[in-house]
């Protein structure tokens, strides 16, 4: 099915990269055939920071079609269409991906764009390298943005990301994740010299491998990285930090291994030496890593912040050092406070998310329901490792929630969630009330309304008035038909059939400062329920 149209999205948020989103439809408008929009705000940062999905056209012609099918790493032309405005002729495509992320080109496969492959002066708004991602490791389609835009902000280069759907040979591909290419166009926003040797790590490979070198002269000759390897393989401590100053740029290393770690990047060079980049500055004469492939992300919220037995060879004999390891504890702590500031993080990912949502409903309805519980799912691992790491760091706990003279306090931002079924969630006023709705429509359903709390020890109680209207309930393990409760928590109160407003309470008790997500929740068949927003509180109780 061919794509119509382009995919219109929300642009009513404040993100910083995001807010040139507006021009970029109008930048496009102009470009034409071998034309190159001036670099800055106005070329390639625009079209990154878009607040609509861009419309890829690709076509291969037969020919190219079945070089492609014989050699699908190797690049074949074809003919691009961007927002049915830019065109590129001739541009290099072929299929990526890994072991977890490669498909075939007959399924959704993901791409690498090159449109000065075969035309040199060949770019689209600035970019000569695009990476088409198919995100089937990450279907929040959030993780490679938002880590590339925490790295970034660590110090640590790293490219930039926005969206697409990709229309190939007549066939509607779906969404996308575009990220840029590491190219000369992304090393110069973070290096004045673009002449050095860049590297690709390889696929599951230490720096002792032999490279391919991306850019740079004569892909054979890398002494440069042969040095580097020496260096990290001295056996005497203090000589092999003297050797890596020399070699490296040990800060933004420091901040690259730090991110990567508390990012859980476990298919990164830290831990699996897989999916990093390497770029030698002819200015400083050190070299840069750079990170890759973020989609497996925010796992496992208490892996070490100081891990032992790193299998990165850079990695393990970096921090086999006094220096290394004080320059980490140090580059640890800035990235906590600066580049994982939980408030902004989790308000890029709420950015993102009102970018994506919209074009997966334009595209399958179901698929936009899915991914809230996705999101929702990556936001409970932000906040998860976030927790971790700040404990790990030592650093003093965030202030528990602040209760009212009268010991109640209301609850700040509720966020919509789908476990099962074909729910909606509405935010509709009703007799007069702003409400929370959720609706079963016809098939089993678990869908919620969630809130987390920073709690201190003690006894809660959570109330909230409620409607409901023609609710079948389906029991499970935490409840049944509408009610509330906190997550992993059982509830005795329920709401099923039509019911006039009615005040549920469920309590419970803390024993050590913890955070707690609180569930405004519908288990049914069929039916609608309404939540009281004004209602909604806590209460401490006393004892």
């Amino acid at each position: 099915m061919a794509i119509s149209g382009h995919v219109r999205l929300n642009t009513d948020f404040p993100s910083r990269r995001l807010r040139f989103g507006l021009v970029a439809s109008l930048l496009l408008g102009v470009a034409s055939l071998h034309a190159a929009v001036p670099r800055g705000p106005t070329g390639r940062d625009s079209f990154f920071a878009s607040t609509d999905a861009h419309k890829f056209v690709i076509k291969l012609a037969p020919e190219e079609l079945a070089k492609l099918r014989k050699n699908n790493r190797a690049y074949v032309k074809c003919d691009v269409t961007v927002n049915d405005h830019f065109f590129a002729k001739d541009a290099g495509i072929h299929l990526k991906g890994g072991a977890g992320s490669f498909r075939g080109v007959d399924d959704k496969p993901a791409l690498t764009l090159s449109f000065g492959k075969f035309i040199d002066t060949q770019k689209l708004m600035g970019v000569r390298k695009l990476h088409l991602n198919n995100s089937v490791q990450d279907p929040s389609f959030i993780t490679e943005n938002v880590c590339g835009w925490m790295f970034d902000k660590a110090g640590v280069p790293a490219p930039l990301a926005t969206y697409a759907r990709v229309e190939f040979n007549g066939r509607d591909l779906g969404f996308y994740v575009a990220i840029e290419g590491f190219a000369k166009d992304f090393l110069h926003r973070y290096f004045e010299d673009v002449s050095g040797n860049l590297y690709d790590g390889g696929f599951c490979q230490d720096i002792d491998a032999k490279k391919q070198k991306l850019l740079g002269e004569d892909p054979n000759e890398q002494r440069d990285l042969k040095a580097l390897v020496d260096a990290a393989r001295e056996p005497d401590p203090q000589k092999r930090w003297l050797r890596l100053s020399e070699l490296l740029d040990t800060p933004r290393f420091a901040s690259f291994l730090a991110m990567e770690v508390m990012t859980s990047h476990w298919d990164g060079y830290v831990h699996n030496r897989n999916n990093y980049r390497m770029y030698h500055d002819p200015k400083s004469g050190k070299f840069v890593f750079l990170p890759h492939g973020m989609d497996q992300m925010f796992g496992g919220g208490h892996h070490a912040l100081r891990p032992a037995g790193l299998n990165g060879l850079l990695a393990s004999g970096f921090m086999a050092t006094p220096q290394g390891r004080e320059l980490y504890e140090q580059q640890a702590r800035a990235a906590y406070t600066n580049a994982f500031n939980l408030e902004e993080v989790i308000a890029r990912v709420n950015d993102l998310n009102a970018i994506i949502r919209p074009a997966l409903a334009a595209i399958n309805p179901r698929a936009a329901q899915d991914h809230a519980g996705q999101v929702a799912a990556l936001r409970d691992r932000i906040v998860a490792r976030h927790r971790a790491i700040g404990q790990q760091l030592g650093s003093p706990p965030p202030d528990p929630m602040k209760f009212a003279a009268d010991n109640t306090a209301k609850i700040p931002r509720w966020e919509a969630r789908q476990d099962s079924g074909d729910p909606a969630h509405e935010q509709p006023r009703v007799d007069g009330r702003a409400t929370l709705h959720i609706t079963s429509k016809g098939s089993p359903t678990v869908a919620s309304w969630r809130a987390p709390v920073l709690l201190g020890p003690g006894k809660y109680r959570f109330t909230a008035d409620a409607k409901a209207a023609g609710i079948e309930p389906h029991t499970g393990d935490p409840g049944t038909g509408a009610g509330l409760r906190i997550s992993g928590g059982q509830r005795v109160n329920k709401l099923f059939g039509s019911a006039a407003w009615t005040t549920l309470e469920h309590e419970f008790e803390v024993g050590e400062l913890t955070e707690v997500v609180l569930v405004a929740e519908l288990r049914a068949n069929k039916g609608e329920v309404w939540f009281d927003a004004a209602s909604m509180k806590l209460t401490r109780v006393k004892n």
